[in-house]
């Protein structure tokens, strides 16, 4: 009996070291938990000095916040800790090589979300730009077709051309298209627009700078707020009526948001930093509405026109499209 007794407990002790060592290994997935949020109306120093986010050479002032939101991810994780995380919404468990591909390393994912986040500034401005109607300059990129690059494209047919909307009707068939080359203006036939290369920007009067160096984020989902922030910055009016407003969402030059990931996270870390009013991209409602606490407005938006209008609609005291 004591042999036996002796045999079990060794066999109990087995399995727990077997056990403590299974949950202590690290499994094939990351943790996205609620990050940092920064208001992009606000400063951040650098060295003591103080440098502000959005800026123009005239800006009226706002009482409330606009704040972008972030996750953090967690890439060392054990199966204790994901079983753990799996069971709160404040977490997200997410597969390891979705965040990081195989055959990419950390340094070439983190130099492709610092190009994301420099280019949703980038989208972000001449969203707003369009926004504020501001006129665009269509340009060539590359010669193709007898267009060459730098020619700016002002009509096709004898219709002005004002955004790269205008052209879509003759992309796929040939039509002449007049652009200013070297200064004067040159007609140039049988061009199919669909097969060149084109780039709009919008004109800026207003001196627009977004300055992140003191922000470590990357990755595009703050466009959307960097597009509000400079729309308020540059028109009169409060777009944020004293309010926290937080929100997330990728832009393109056209105003169109779309999807993003953490979203869950994002809305936790932004009823934590007091956030009233949360813009949410339609792509990401189903998910966002699992976590929204009582006491916020989950917005709907997809475009950002739908979110200046929101937001108006909420300082009149007005309803809203929520998700």
């Amino acid at each position: 009996m004591r042999r036996r007794g002796i045999t079990v407990l060794l066999g109990a002790v087995l399995v727990a070291l077997l056990t403590w060592q299974s949950l202590s290994m690290d499994v094939a997935y990351v943790v996205f938990s609620p990050g940092p949020t920064e208001d992009v109306l606000g400063s951040e120093q650098i060295d003591g000095v103080e440098h502000p986010i959005i800026t123009a050479d005239t800006e009226y002032p706002s009482e409330g916040q606009l704040r972008l939101t972030t996750v953090r991810v967690k890439q060392s994780v054990t199966l204790a800790q994901a079983m753990r995380y799996w069971l709160s919404n404040e977490y997200a468990i997410i597969p390891r090589d979705l965040v990081y591909p195989p055959g990419e390393s950390e340094e070439d994912i983190a130099q492709e979300q610092e190009a994301d986040w420099v280019e949703s500034q980038s989208n972000a401005e001449q969203a707003a730009l369009a926004y504020l109607g501001e006129p665009a300059i269509v340009e060539v990129v590359a010669d193709s077709g007898g267009l060459a690059a730098g020619d700016v494209v002002t009509a096709v047919e004898g219709n002005a051309v004002t955004a790269l909307a205008d052209l879509a009707d003759y992309a796929d068939s040939e039509t002449t298209v007049t652009v200013t080359r070297a200064g004067e203006s040159v007609e140039v036939p049988g061009v199919v627009l669909g097969e060149a290369e084109l780039s709009s920007t919008h004109e800026d009067p207003y001196g627009i700078e977004i300055d992140t160096e003191a922000l470590d984020i990357g990755g595009p989902s703050a466009g959307l707020i960097f597009a509000l922030g400079i729309v308020d910055r540059v028109t009169e009016g409060d777009l944020t009526d004293g309010r926290i407003i937080a929100g997330t969402g990728e832009i393109d030059p056209e105003g169109n948001v779309g999807g993003i990931g953490g979203i869950q996270q994002k809305i936790t870390g932004s009823a934590e930093a007091g956030a009233e009013v949360f813009l949410s991209p339609a792509a990401n409602c189903s998910d966002a509405v699992t976590v929204a606490p009582d006491d916020m407005t989950i917005v709907r938006v997809e475009t950002l026109a739908d979110a200046v209008s929101a937001l108006e609609s909420l300082a009149a005291g007005e309803a809203v499209t929520t998700c």
